[in-house]
């Protein structure tokens, strides 16, 4: 609870701040987009299906695992019109429930996760790197310039926390004068992990072959939205591409996958039928496979515990 309030706490006095660096921007004229999910063919090559989630499933630099939300997610978007910050706020929400990611019930609840719109994302990245840098995410210093780039019309950025075996958990933030954090592993199996500097030893399982039992979780993100760049795009495409990484964490989204998914949205030289304008079935149950996975296994094994549920829903594989 401690590290979520001031996780929180930090991203309130960002946001305060930032909204004073968002320049208000026209969005497309026509909110009212229904939520579909687009169903491609069922007959696709497996090896398009586990190329996929192996590109699209990052590990945490720290631990090196597959995060998620364990904390319910508040989402909040600025920088746009009121009507559309609203309407990508929605879209979030609506893409939480159909994965199972906890959602924060609280009236008001405390933002954790800030959408920001803006026709300068460098300057806003910039001002995030000087006043706020963990919220860039797990970095050492010298990274903090190359990391703090905005490259696509879209881009995220993640902090994440360390949950051990006992449920003690710890945030990868920074510490000393190294920038952040190093995790060094000693003892015996069911033994403890060296922490974070400075911070306690972290449990692990006794079962290493499967998993240490320890999990990486978002505690905030950051997602950019450059408006100079998605002028003439369909609000609802972009709203369900936001929630996309708003939800998950990937390697990259400039790369075309050669499945239909609607991170393929704003990459270039994408095959035919690849780049839908909606969440699709593969987006959707990746999601429902990285909400329904046992993240304290492996990275391996985590991503096999996502393969297999989509499979297990998609069929014809």
């Amino acid at each position: 609870m401690k590290l979520t309030l001031i996780a929180s706490a930090a991203l309130l006095a960002a946001s305060a701040a930032l909204a004073q660096t968002l320049a208000q921007t026209q969005a497309p004229q026509d909110p009212t987009v229904e939520s579909v999910i687009v169903t491609a063919p069922a007959q696709r090559p497996e090896r398009a299906l586990d190329d996929f989630i192996v590109t699209h499933a990052a590990p945490t630099p720290l631990l090196g695992k597959i995060a998620r939300w364990k904390t319910g997610i508040c989402p909040l978007t600025i920088g746009l019109s009121p009507q559309f910050n609203q309407f990508v706020t929605q879209r979030i929400l609506r893409a939480a429930m159909l994965a199972g990611a906890p959602l924060d019930t609280a009236e008001p609840c405390r933002p954790d996760l800030l959408v920001l719109a803006t026709a300068q994302p460098q300057a806003l990245l910039d001002f995030i790197r000087a006043k706020r840098p963990s919220l860039l995410g797990f970095h050492y210093r010298p990274q903090a310039e190359r990391i703090a780039t905005m490259r696509l019309p879209i881009q995220a950025w993640y902090s994440t926390a360390t949950e051990d075996f006992d449920g003690f958990i710890t945030a990868d933030l920074a510490s000393g004068d190294l920038g952040y954090g190093v995790m060094s592993t000693h003892g015996a199996d069911g033994g403890a992990l060296g922490g974070l500097a400075g911070l306690p030893n972290l449990r692990v399982s006794g079962n290493r072959a499967i998993g240490n039992g320890l999990k990486s979780e978002f505690t905030t993100a950051i997602i950019v939205v450059d408006t100079g760049k998605i002028a003439g795009r369909e609000i609802g495409a972009l709203a369900d591409y936001i929630a996309m990484l708003a939800l998950s964490q990937a390697e990259t989204y400039d790369v075309c996958r050669d499945v239909p998914t609607i991170t393929n949205l704003l990459a270039s030289g994408c095959a035919a039928g690849t780049q839908p304008e909606g969440l699709t079935d593969i987006d959707a149950t990746y999601l429902r496979g990285l909400y329904k996975m046992d993240a304290g296994r492996s990275y391996l094994g985590e991503r096999a515990s996502i393969a297999y549920v989509m499979k297990k829903e998609l069929g014809g594989y």
